[in-house]
C-alpha cells in the first residue's frame, strides 16, 4: 500500500488501507491504526479534510493514549483543521500535540520510532499553515536527520520536498531551487511521482516569484498534469491557481481569470481554505486592473475573511494591500495610506509585498504634492528590493528577479523628472540598470546605500571617450532620452513605448524580410531616427562614437540602420561609430584603447563536424576560419576546428590566455533560460549529447580579451531583463571579462560573414580598435553594389563594450 501511495497510485493505495484497516481491526489494532493514519496521510493528499477528521475520530486503544501512533493522529487533525480553517480547533489539537510529545520523551525512547520523521514532518507543515516558519524548518531538519538515521529514502523526499515549499515561503529562492531539485531526484530513485510532480510545481513557483514567467507557467502546466494524473486534487488546484498568475503576468487576462474560476470552484467543492483564499485574492486583483471594482472588491471581502477565519496572515496581508489600492482607486488617499501604513509595519510582512506597499505609498503622497514623503518612500520601495535581491546568490536567479523592479525605478524616475531632477533621475536609473552584470565584474558596489551616495561623473566619462552617451527608457506614459557629451546632460522627451515598439517591431521586420529601406525609403526607419536620435543630433559630430545604452524593444535594434537625412537619406552609420554597453557605470570602466598584448594573439574555434540535422554543415565555414587565421603569425594563433572543435575545447585552450576569440559556427538562443543559449560544435564521441558550448559554462573562464566574435545565429540573445538588458551569448562573454564582444541579432548569412571578418581582422591586425574596424568592414559591403549591401547581411553584427 505504502508504495503505491509513493507511486501516486491514490485511489488503490486507498482501497487497500481500508481493506487492511478492517482485517486487522479486532486481530491487531495497534496495525490497524497505522493504517489508518496510511489512509489518513494519502485523504490529505487528496484534498479530503473532512474525511480525514471523520476517519480519525474514532478512539484509541487505552495502550496506544501515550504513543508515536496517538502523536502523528493529532498532528494529522492539527493538520487538517488548519487547512479547513478551522483555526481554533487547530490550535488544541497542537497544545495536545505538545502535551503528548513531553510525556513520550519522558516515558520512552522516542528517537527510536520508525514514525518520528513523519510526525516531525506533520508538525512542520502546520507550522507552515500557522506561518511559524522559523519552528518548522527546525522540524523539517530534524525530520531529515531522522530519516537518513533510518535509511527512510522515501520521508527524505517528502522532507526534501517540504525544506523547499518553506525556502519558497520565506522567499530564499536559490535555496529552495537547490531543495526541490533534491527532492525531485531522490524522488526518481523511488519512482516517488507524487513527490515528483510537488517538485516541479516548487520549482515553476520559485521561476515565478524569480519573474521567469513564461519558464514558470509551463512548469505548472506539467504539474497540473501530472497532479491530475495521480489524483492529487489538492495540488491541482494549487497549480491550476498559479497557472493564472503566470498567465496575468504574461498579460492574458482572460485566460488567467479562467484557470482562477476553475481552482475557486473545486476549492468551494473541497472546502480548502488555502486555495479559495488565493484564488480570490488572484481575481480581485485580475478585476482592480479591469477596472471592475464592485467584483474587485467582492472578491477581496471573500480572500480576507478565509484567510483571517484560516489564520492565514499572508494571504490576509495580500488581500489587505488590494484593499488599500481600491480605497486610492475610489479617491479616498487618506482610507489608501492609513490601510498601507498599518499593513508595512507589521513585522510579519514579506519583502515581496513591502517593496509593492512602500512603492503604493509612494506614487499616493507623489499624487498629493506631497514631494518628501514621496521621495522618501520611492526609495525605500527600491532599498527593500535591493535588499532582497541580495539573498539571491545565483546569476541565473538574479537575471529574472531585476524585472521585479522596473515598476518601482519607473515610477521614481517619472517622479523626479515631473520634478525637474532630470541629472538625480539618470543616476538613479543607472542605479538600476546591469546590476547582475557589474557585480560579476566587480564594478558594482557591493552596498546599495552606498552606491546610492556615489554619483557618477558622466561628462567626466563622456569627455574622455571623446564620444556621446545615449542614455534610453521606454516606459507607458512617456520614454526619456538622456545625451551626454563634454559639454554636459542633456535630456529629452520621448514617446510612449507603445509608439517605439511598434516601428522598431515593423523595421525589424523589413529587414529580416531583405528590403532595400534606402531605396524604399522606409517610414520606420526614418521614424525611428526622428525619435530616438534627432533630439541630441546636434551635439554628436560627426564620425564620432556614440555609446547607446538602450532599453526593451531598442535593445534587439542596430542604431546603425536608422535612416538619417543631410546630404540625401543614409543608413545613420556613415556619421557615427556605435557601440552598445549596459549601463553608465560599466562606461565609466571602459576603455576603448587595446589592452597591454595578451600572451597569445588568437584563439579561433570552428568549422566544427555537424551534430544533427538541425545544424548542418556551413558551406562557407572553411572559408571564415582560413581568412581570419591569415592575419595572424600561425605562432601566436590556436585554430581548433571539424573534430576537434568540442565544447570542451575552449576551456582546455585557457580562453584567457588569449587577445582575440573568434568562433564560426551554429548557436542558439533560449528564450525561457538565456544562459542555455549556446555555441554548437562537434558531438564529443564519449557523451553523445555534448556538442554545445554553454553561455552559462562561458561565464565560468575569465576573459582577458580585447575581442569575442561570436559569428553564429543570435549571439546577442533572445531574452530581455529589465535592467539587465538583452541577455544570451553576447552578455555571457561580457560577464567573464571580454572588452568587446561581437554577437548576432538574427541569423548569419554564411555567405557574408566570411567577407566581413576577414576585412575586420585585417584592420585589427593593422592595429585598429574592434569599434572602427567592423564599422569599416560594413561600410565596405554597404557601398557594395551587389546583394550584401542589404542591412540583413551586415547589420545583424552588434558591438557590445564591456569593463
Amino acid at each position: 500500500m505504502e508504495k503505491l501511495a509513493i507511486q501516486g497510485d491514490l485511489d488503490k493505495a486507498h482501497e487497500e488501507a481500508i481493506r487492511a484497516t478492517a482485517g486487522l481491526q479486532d486481530q491487531n489494532p495497534d496495525w490497524a491504526w497505522k493504517f489508518r493514519l496510511l489512509d489518513a496521510a494519502i485523504l490529505v493528499r487528496e484534498g479530503k479534510g473532512k474525511e480525514v477528521i471523520s476517519l480519525l475520530s474514532g478512539d484509541l486503544p487505552t495502550h496506544l493514549a501515550i504513543s508515536d501512533i496517538a502523536l502523528e493522529r493529532i498532528l494529522l487533525q492539527a493538520r487538517v483543521y488548519a487547512s479547513l480553517g478551522q483555526d481554533h480547533e487547530a490550535r488544541v489539537a497542537l497544545n495536545k500535540a505538545d502535551t503528548l510529545l513531553n510525556s513520550l520523551k519522558a516515558s520512552s525512547d522516542l528517537n527510536r520510532s520508525p514514525l518520528i520523521s513523519r510526525i516531525l514532518n506533520s508538525w512542520g507543515f502546520v507550522d507552515i499553515q500557522r506561518g511559524n516558519l522559523g519552528h518548522a524548518e527546525e522540524m523539517f531538519r530534524q525530520s531529515l536527520d531522522f530519516a537518513r538515521k533510518q535509511n527512510d529514502t522515501y520521508q527524505q523526499t517528502v522532507t526534501l520536498l517540504n525544506l523547499g515549499w518553506l525556502a519558497l515561503q520565506r522567499e530564499r529562492f536559490d535555496e529552495a531551487l537547490d531543495w526541490s531539485d533534491d527532492a525531485s531526484k531522490t524522488a526518481q530513485s523511488i519512482n516517488a511521482r507524487s513527490i515528483l510532480e510537488k517538485a516541479q510545481g516548487n520549482v515553476a513557483w520559485a521561476d515565478y516569484m524569480l519573474g521567469n514567467f513564461e519558464q514558470a507557467l509551463a512548469g505548472f502546466g506539467k504539474a497540473e498534469q501530472e497532479a491530475v494524473s495521480i489524483g492529487e486534487a489538492h495540488d491541482r488546484m494549487l497549480w491550476l491557481e498559479n497557472m493564472g498568475l503566470s498567465l496575468y503576468r504574461l498579460g492574458h487576462l482572460t485566460d488567467a481569470e479562467t484557470n482562477y474560476s476553475n481552482s475557486l470552484h473545486i476549492a468551494d467543492t473541497v472546502q480548502d481554505a488555502e486555495i479559495q483564499a488565493a484564488a480570490h485574492i488572484a481575481l480581485a486583483e485580475l478585476f482592480l486592473q479591469l477596472n471592475n471594482l464592485d467584483l474587485s472588491i467582492e472578491h477581496t471581502e471573500k480572500a480576507l475573511s478565509i484567510a483571517r477565519a484560516s489564520g492565514r496572515t499572508s494571504d490576509a496581508m495580500d488581500a489587505t494591500f488590494l484593499k488599500g489600492l481600491i480605497a486610492e482607486r475610489q479617491q479616498k488617499p487618506a482610507d489608501s495610506v492609513s490601510i498601507l501604513m498599518n499593513l508595512n509595519k507589521d513585522p510579519a510582512i514579506k519583502p515581496s509585498l513591502q517593496w509593492q506597499v512602500e512603492g503604493a505609498l509612494a506614487n499616493l503622497y507623489a499624487e498629493a504634492n506631497n514631494s518628501a514623503m514621496a521621495d522618501s518612500w520611492y526609495r525605500s520601495s527600491i532599498t527593500t528590493f535591493e535588499t532582497q535581491r541580495k539573498t539571491i546568490t545565483k546569476e541565473e536567479s538574479k537575471l529574472p528577479f531585476s524585472t521585479h523592479a522596473d515598476q518601482l525605478y519607473d515610477d521614481y524616475i517619472r517622479f523626479l523628472v515631473n520634478h525637474n531632477k532630470t541629472d538625480e533621475a539618470l543616476q538613479w536609473l543607472d542605479l538600476g540598470r546591469a546590476r547582475t552584470l557589474e557585480e560579476g565584474l566587480g564594478v558594482a558596489s557591493p552596498d546599495f546605500n552606498l552606491a546610492i551616495k556615489k554619483s557618477l561623473d558622466v561628462r567626466g566619462t563622456a569627455r574622455r571617450l571623446h564620444g556621446t552617451i545615449l542614455v534610453y527608457t521606454l516606459a507607458a506614459q512617456e520614454s526619456y532620452l538622456w545625451a551626454v557629451n563634454s559639454s554636459g546632460t542633456h535630456f529629452f522627451k520621448l514617446p510612449p513605448q507603445e509608439e517605439i515598439d511598434a516601428h522598431v517591431k515593423k523595421y525589424q521586420r523589413a529587414i529580416l524580410g531583405s528590403r532595400d529601406p534606402l531605396t524604399d525609403a522606409y517610414v520606420d526607419g526614418m521614424a525611428l531616427y526622428r525619435i530616438l536620435v534627432e533630439p541630441a543630433a546636434s551635439l554628436i559630430p560627426k564620425g564620432s562614437p556614440v555609446f547607446i545604452i538602450p532599453d526593451g524593444s531598442i535593445s534587439t535594434l542596430n542604431f546603425e540602420t536608422l535612416l538619417a537625412p543631410g546630404g540625401g537619406i543614409h543608413y545613420w552609420i556613415e556619421d557615427a561609430t556605435i557601440t552598445n554597453v549596459s549601463s553608465l557605470k560599466l562606461l565609466d570602466s571602459f576603455h576603448p584603447e587595446r589592452h597591454a598584448h595578451n600572451q597569445k594573439e588568437l584563439l579561433l574555434i570552428g568549422n566544427p563536424v555537424s551534430p544533427d540535422q538541425k545544424f548542418p554543415d556551413l558551406p562557407n565555414a572553411s572559408a571564415e576560419v582560413s581568412n581570419v587565421a591569415r592575419h595572424f603569425p600561425s605562432t601566436e594563433e590556436s585554430v581548433i576546428v571539424q573534430k576537434q572543435a568540442l565544447p570542451s575545447a575552449y576551456a582546455d585552450s585557457s580562453p584567457g590566455e588569449y587577445s582575440l576569440i573568434h568562433f564560426v559556427a551554429h548557436g542558439t538562443s533560449s528564450s525561457a533560460s538565456p544562459l542555455d543559449s549556446a555555441i554548437v560544435l562537434t558531438r564529443n564521441p564519449a557523451n553523445p549529447d555534448s556538442f554545445k558550448l554553454y553561455a552559462r559554462d562561458v561565464i565560468q573562464h575569465p576573459l582577458h580579451a580585447d575581442l569575442v566574435a561570436i559569428s553564429a545565429c543570435y549571439g546577442s540573445g533572445s531574452r530581455i531583463y529589465g535592467g539587465e538588458g538583452l541577455v544570451g551569448l553576447s552578455w555571457a562573454f561580457l560577464r567573464a571579462g571580454s572588452h568587446y564582444v561581437i554577437g548576432s541579432l538574427w541569423e548569419v548569412s554564411d555567405s557574408a560573414a566570411p567577407e566581413i571578418m576577414d576585412h575586420m581582422y585585417g584592420e585589427i591586425a593593422g592595429g585598429r580598435r574592434p569599434d572602427a574596424a567592423l564599422r569599416d568592414a560594413k561600410l565596405a559591403m554597404l557601398h557594395t553594389q551587389n546583394v550584401f549591401r542589404k542591412p540583413l547581411y551586415w547589420a545583424t553584427f552588434q558591438l557590445y563594450g564591456g569593463a
